[in-house]
């Protein structure tokens, strides 16, 4: 290849590049957008019928065409045409002529009517499918939209996905998304399935190489960091895009958080996780989710319960903050932030409204609330709530023994979806205070007053 020849094919990778980078410069931009909103008005169709379909018309052969012209014959013998044998003879054909073409128009016109009482027929059943078919979507809406408003799983499911498919829309890009509901913690458990980092250029510019191998061209290498920095950026936008959506789509409010899961899938990993978000209603209202600056985006999703890959080139997986599950959700499958819900919402439900969570974590929490006087003594209570480990140990309990000793609280629950080993269950009986509340009776107290379940 010459010189001149890797020239011209060095600069029509290098406009290609440069065109790529211009196309995800525009993604970014359109990622700070609103989403369009999920509307069930817009949803809505009409019937309008469609007109009757012309049908095929002819006009009866007029004698006029057949008629022989007398002006045109020969004048015979006796000088007048009428009279002529020639011209009789003529006008006899003509007649006959006239006479066949009547008879085939009227099997015609028959055939014609026919056909246009089957059109007719053929257009009205049609048209009742069609009005049919309207006014039987238009009622499943209306029961669709009685179930999302009822807070049926099924429908929230399906506003929140038809939202993230619209918010998920872009030119030249799809990004796919799963909704799972859980009515127990009245979360959405999204899984949003991002774009490989080839979205974004390894390469802006492109150079003559002296190697043949390599067709003459080769990359100028881009900063790996500025490539990191830039796909980053991309899925920061694409997950506060799908928080937006949710959050727009949630017109009867029926969700208090929302977690959300990006993936992205490759031949060589298979589906991975690169980014995982635990937030709460407090953490989705505090400001907007679409800032226009870029680099706000990127602060706005780190102030929220964040993981994110270090290197989305490695891959470096993060792990979930829970997972969606088909049927009641095991412990282990809620976030930390479900699970602080779930015993905020049931402890409030039982006496216990006022409530201060000291610590938050993986495996449970501590809190700190004070009865209401009718469900607990009007005086403040230490609760402990864990979901691992599986059996709690006589130490565990003796550790929330001595914090309500320094909270000088009266009382202590400690409730864990698992058991208590014997030895805990001794070690509460020296705090009168002190009430254990194990996994069998922990579901059932969720069973009671919150009318969910709980897996396990």
């Amino acid at each position: 290849m010459t010189g001149h020849r890797r020239a011209v094919l060095a600069q029509q990778y290098t406009e290609v590049a440069e065109a790529a980078e211009q196309r995800l410069d525009e993604l970014l931009d359109l990622t700070a957008d609103p989403s369009p909103a999920v509307d069930f008005e817009a949803l809505r169709r009409e019937y309008a019928p469609r007109p009757l379909p012309p049908t095929a018309v002819s006009e009866p052969p007029r004698w006029a065409d057949f008629e022989p012209d007398p002006a045109q014959l020969p004048v015979g013998r006796s000088g007048q045409p009428l009279l002529d044998a020639a011209y009789q003879q003529n006008l006899a054909s003509a007649r006959l002529a006239h006479q066949r073409a009547l008879r085939e128009y009227r099997e015609q016109e028959r055939t014609l009517r026919d056909r246009a009482e089957e059109v007719r027929l053929a257009y009205e059943r049609e048209e009742r499918e069609r009005a049919d078919a309207v006014r039987t979507y238009n009622e499943r809406l209306v029961e669709y939209r009685h179930a999302y408003e009822d807070g049926e799983p099924a429908a929230v499911e399906s506003v929140m996905e038809r939202a993230l498919a619209a918010a998920g829309r872009l030119p030249g890009l799809e990004v796919p998304a799963r909704v799972g509901y859980r009515p127990l913690t009245r979360t959405a458990v999204i899984d949003l399935v991002l774009p490989g980092v080839g979205v974004v250029p390894p390469a802006l510019a492109f150079r003559v190489s002296p190697d043949d191998s390599d067709g003459g061209v080769e990359p100028v290498p881009r900063p790996r960091e500025e490539c990191v920095e830039r796909y980053l950026l991309l899925v920061a936008r694409l997950a506060l895009r799908a928080l937006d959506a949710v959050v727009a789509a949630d017109t009867e409010s029926h969700l208090d958080g929302v977690v959300l899961n990006g993936r992205v899938v490759t031949a060589e990993a298979g589906e991975t996780t690169l980014l995982s978000v635990d937030a709460r209603r407090h953490d989705l209202y505090a400001r907007t989710l679409l800032p226009t600056q870029h680099a706000e985006a990127w602060a706005r999703l780190r102030e929220l319960p964040c993981r994110i890959t270090a290197d989305p080139y490695a891959p470096a997986p993060v792990a979930p903050f829970g997972v969606s599950s088909a049927t009641a959700p095991l412990p282990e499958e809620l976030s930390p932030g479900e699970f602080a819900g779930l015993a905020a919402e049931l402890f409030a439900a039982m006496g216990l409204p006022d409530w201060d969570a000291r610590i938050v974590g993986r495996d449970g929490l501590l809190a700190i609330a004070h009865g209401d006087g009718v469900g607990f003594a009007d005086h403040p209570y230490v609760v402990c709530l864990a979901r691992r480990p599986a059996v709690v140990g006589e130490e565990a309990v003796r550790n929330v023994a001595e914090v309500m000793a320094e909270e000088q609280a009266e009382a202590g629950i400690w409730a864990t979806t698992g058991s208590f080993h014997p030895q805990a269950v001794l070690a509460a009986a020296e705090h009168p205070g002190l009430r254990l509340i194990d996994g069998g009776e922990l579901r059932a107290l969720i069973r009671e007053h919150l009318g969910a379940e709980l897996g396990g």
